[in-house]
């Protein structure tokens, strides 16, 4: 990828991941465009699309003018360098307009953009993924069981760290149950969107979570509170622990 990338990453507990991605290349051209949506919207589907452009003016064409969550993380930025909050996000927007009728903004300083915005993928359980997306400020994009399947050797499931040997043999068992479940019912040709509902809460889900500096400093506020679920506070601890070393700017103004 030549707009985007990873910067960094920490891995939570036995199944959990926070990478910190910097997209703020990602609306200098048509190109770095194409790339961010795209890989955003490859989530959904569990691999890399085949044709991105393509994919890119199906989502638009899709839209039909209404909200669209992977066009989300295109962030208007204004020609002097300031940062257009979630307000002016394609989330709120009344009129989505064409890829050919919108005027794109001019590239402006990077710096300023990446002390306004962080973007992560995580890796969590669904039970913290709900908690995360109660947060409404940010743009979200999760992988879909619509799209895609799981099975007993790619399935990640939560387990308690300091679980005991027989709650961890408990927890597998309970999960491996659900996925033996989960399978015969694909195999009596019930559709993946409905026999996923016999998955629990303790499966693995992936998302895209982008925030301006409002968003995050009410979250951070929030998550590392002590009444926080304690899973949900590590979460929380390790991205902004990745936003003090990579984005120390933004660090600076949404710290608790």
């Amino acid at each position: 990828m030549e707009y985007i990338k990873k910067v960094a990453e920490k891995e939570l507990w036995n199944a959990g991941k926070v990478e910190l991605w910097d997209l703020s290349r990602c609306n200098t051209n048509e190109e770095s465009r194409v790339e961010c949506i795209s890989q955003i919207a490859s989530i959904c589907y569990g691999k890399p699309p085949k044709d991105a452009k393509r994919l890119v003016e199906r989502l638009w064409t899709e839209s039909g003018g209404l909200p669209s969550s992977a066009l989300e993380f295109i962030r208007l930025v204004n020609p002097d360098g300031s940062h257009s909050g979630i307000t002016d996000s394609l989330r709120n927007w009344t009129k989505m307009p064409t890829l050919e009728s919108i005027a794109w903004p001019i590239e402006s300083d990077l710096r300023i953009h990446r002390a306004n915005i962080a973007t992560f993928r995580l890796t969590v359980p669904i039970f913290i993924a709900r908690q995360v997306m109660r947060h409404r400020q940010f743009s979200y994009q999760e992988r879909s069981l619509r799209f895609t399947k799981v099975g007993l050797d790619d399935a990640i499931w939560y387990i308690p760290p300091d679980a005991s040997m027989d709650v961890h043999n408990l927890f597998a068992e309970a999960y491996e149950k659900e996925i033996v479940v989960y399978t015969k019912l694909l195999e009596a040709g019930v559709p993946r969107e409905q026999a996923r509902a016999v998955l629990g809460v303790g499966l693995s889900t992936e998302l895209w979570m982008q925030g301006d500096v409002p968003a995050w400093k009410n979250y951070f506020k929030l998550r590392l509170e002590k009444h926080t679920q304690k899973e949900h506070r590590e979460l929380a601890q390790a991205m902004l622990d990745l936003l003090e070393e990579h984005q120390p700017e933004l660090w600076r103004k949404v710290r608790p």
